[in-house]
């Protein structure tokens, strides 16, 4: 065989390797194998109740005031209730029930019933409006985060965030937040959790992490759910759990953090202000 000849067969055996490697990589890739870490971001940011062929229904508009049950169905174009999901972080629904000033917050998980119906517990709340938001991936469907208006009746009195600080104390624990602004509206936050003035360097796993932050804009009470940047690495030994966000709106957020310890989950709630965003994506993508 020519030195030609060699060179075009070599040359035809590396084109059809490449070709085959894309076709592989097309189906394992990074896009086809969704892990924790690659889950996409939930469309929808709970501020609309329809998307992409499904709405959230809740089966009241109000909630009780010394707390009770609260239920809710995800439903199709058809009407009908949706009956299977697919785990994200580890549950099937997550709902977040926060006042419109955001100084009201639960995070939940409810439980499925075979028609469809979603059922959860919630404490006793203060009087107010409220935004119910579930935030889920229905089985071979969009991951979508979607919103309602539920209320609870009775003397209403009105709150507002408090200005930021870099330092909450919530039960027994003080947490730290340090901030560092990015482009396009990301932003790289760094939670650390102490006690009696010693990092907390044996945090469990919730959800399969470390921890978990939800960010809610004031106002228009657009969602996002951020995960940390080391998922489930093993505790942090300094206690600082790193979450990278994308804010994509100028004005002000309540950043929630929630973390276990001793077998008990507690939230630490933070105000803060993002500021001038510019050529930021919109917060779905």
């Amino acid at each position: 065989m020519s030195a030609a000849t060699r060179i075009a067969v070599f040359g035809a055996v590396l084109a059809a390797a490449l070709a085959i490697g894309a076709g592989v990589g097309a189906r394992v890739g990074p896009d086809a194998i969704q892990t924790e870490a690659t889950t996409p971001a939930p469309l929808g940011q709970g501020v609309v109740g329809t998307r992409d062929g499904y709405r959230l229904v809740p089966a009241s508009p109000e909630l009780a005031s010394d707390g009770g049950t609260f239920r809710l169905t995800i439903v199709d174009d058809d009407g009908k209730p949706s009956t299977h999901f697919t785990p994200v972080h580890e549950r099937d629904l997550h709902l977040i029930v926060v006042n419109r000033e955001l100084t009201n917050y639960h995070h939940v998980h409810p439980e499925l019933g075979s028609d469809g119906t979603w059922s959860t517990e919630l404490p006793a709340l203060p009087a107010g409006s409220y935004r119910a938001i579930a935030d889920f991936q229905v089985e071979g469907g969009p991951r979508l985060a979607l919103g309602t208006d539920v209320s609870v009746a009775g003397s209403y009195t009105p709150t507002a965030l408090p200005e930021p600080d870099s330092t909450v104390a919530v039960d027994g624990y003080d947490i730290a937040i340090n901030t560092e602004p990015g482009d396009g509206g990301e932003v790289t936050a760094s939670l650390t959790v102490t006690r009696d003035g010693h990092h907390v360097d044996d945090l469990e796993p919730y959800l399969g992490a470390n921890g978990h932050l939800v960010a809610i804009r004031a106002g228009d009470l657009a969602y996002a759910h951020v995960h940390p940047v080391d998922e489930r690495a093993g505790p942090p030994l300094d206690g600082t759990v790193i979450f990278d966000a994308t804010l994509d709106a100028t004005g002000r957020y309540g950043l929630f953090f929630d973390f276990q310890h001793n077998g008990t989950v507690h939230t630490a709630a933070f105000t803060f202000d993002q500021g001038t965003v510019t050529g930021a994506a919109d917060m779905e993508h």
